[in-house]
């Protein structure tokens, strides 16, 4: 058994990726978060963030994609966002979305002779526009297609937050989906006629200003934070909302659910999955945090979890504002017994709330939050037990943002974490990215 092997299974996990350093070619790899993690063509993708960053010796920074080659190797920066405002500050701020996806027709619905995978990237871009960046994985080079530009404000950045995909059941054509605000979802399809070998529409699907914004927390700042197939049909969380894509050679959505216990929440429904029985799992942020299964067919919801009460149980202490699947969720497969599901979480402690000893907060000037690196495991029989990633990190943790599964056939019992939430705080080289065994990441099954 490797040494790596032996400390997870005694429970502790791996610092995989610090801030902070420079990778084996000189590249300053850093960022105030570790937003997202991916799976792609063999390899292990992770998107950061200079969210709140007060830069150090390196100076101002953009965000930048990272690559794990294999598991035994340095990350290393794949591409850096390194295009400057006249300021001289950096034009990008952070990696919003990071996605695999998998083509096997052309725009035709035709076959194509073999299917074709791309890494698909967007950034919080500060001069209003988004792109989508696409990688060439023969050439390593990342080209960048337009596909919206809108004013920006103090209160909102437009911007993608999530792709999605999906074979469209009546054309029989592969589909990717952006998702992007203030315009809406956009569709797009392989063509390698065009730059970054995918052709986007020119207007979106689902216009977003059909979406209601009128929840406490959204006005004026929707996100469409989510994508999920189940039962062949395509599914995206808006807001306080689920829409359903209703195939054909002119689509629409339609919403099929509509939360009927939002509270305050500045996302909504975050990490869309698809899960047993062609149900839906979302994660409800904000002072009403719950988990929730939906059945698309009819618009109704079961709460399997509800966040409060069950985090001051486990912890001892009160929480009032939680985000859980800050991106999306993350099935390991249980052999002969189903899924486990992995939900990241973050959890703001009231001031008036006593902290036990055994916890400790960070304060972020409107709020404090707990500050260690948490997330849910929910059971094949929908029960949910709470885990905390501990190991040798030299700062807080404060938030488990991203989590996937080792692409590596090498290590195929091992499971990756990141992340760090600036929560508008000042911040420096917090990003972190951990590892560890499956079987320690779970736990005892309880």
């Amino acid at each position: 058994m490797s040494a790596f092997a032996r400390r997870s299974q005694a429970g502790t996990f791996v610092p995989s990726y610090l801030a902070g350093a420079r990778d084996g070619a000189g590249q300053f790899a850093g960022g105030t978060e570790m937003r997202l993690l991916v799976g792609h063509a063999g390899k292990l993708y992770a998107g950061n963030g200079y969210w709140e960053d007060r830069p150090g010796w390196a100076g101002w920074q953009g965000p930048q994609i990272l690559v794990l080659d294999a598991p035994d190797q340095r990350w290393r920066v794949d591409h850096a966002f390194d295009e400057r405002r006249l300021s001289g500050r950096p034009r990008d701020l952070a990696v919003g979305a990071l996605a695999s996806v998998k083509f096997s027709t052309d725009g035709a619905g035709h076959a194509l002779p073999q299917p074709v995978s791309i890494l698909l990237a967007s950034t919080w871009d500060l001069t209003g526009v988004s792109r989508v960046f696409t990688r060439d994985d023969k050439s390593g080079i990342w080209r960048a297609t337009l596909l919206a530009h809108d004013p920006t404000a103090a209160d909102f950045l437009p911007q993608i937050r999530s792709f999605g995909t999906h074979r469209d059941q009546v054309t029989g054509i592969d589909l990717v989906f952006a998702g992007q605000m203030p315009h809406g979802i956009f569709a797009g399809h392989y063509d390698p006629t065009v730059p970054g070998q995918i052709r986007w529409a020119a207007s979106p699907e689902l216009d977003a200003s059909s979406v209601s914004s009128e929840f406490s927390g959204l006005t004026g700042r929707l996100r469409v934070s989510s994508f999920a197939e189940t039962n062949a049909r395509l599914y995206a969380t808006v807001g306080q909302q689920i829409f359903e894509r209703i195939d054909s050679a002119a689509p629409r959505w339609h919403p099929v659910y509509t939360n009927p216990r939002p509270g305050h929440s500045e996302t909504g429904l975050r990490g869309l999955t698809a899960i047993e029985g062609g149900a839906l799992l979302a994660a409800v942020e904000g002072n009403a945090a719950r988990v929730v299964r939906i059945d698309p067919r009819t618009g109704s919801d079961t709460t399997e979890l509800d966040l409060a009460p069950f985090l001051a149980r486990k912890w001892g202490m009160r929480v009032d504002y939680i985000i859980s699947a800050y991106n999306d969720m993350t099935t390991a497969a249980l052999p002969g017994r189903g899924n486990a599901i992995l939900l990241g979480l973050e959890a703001f402690v009231p001031r008036t709330a006593s902290i036990p000893a055994e916890h400790s907060v960070v304060d972020v000037g409107y709020g404090q939050v707990e500050s260690g690196a948490w997330y849910l495991v929910r059971w094949p029989d929908r029960r949910y037990s709470l885990h905390q990633i501990v190991g040798l990190f030299p700062h807080p943790l404060v938030s488990t943002r991203s989590i996937c599964v080792s692409p590596f056939r090498s290590e195929s019992d091992a499971i990756y974490f990141a992340g760090y939430d600036a929560n508008k705080a000042p911040a420096h080289n917090t990003a972190w990215i951990a590892r560890t065994t499956l079987a320690a990441a779970l736990g005892p099954e309880r």
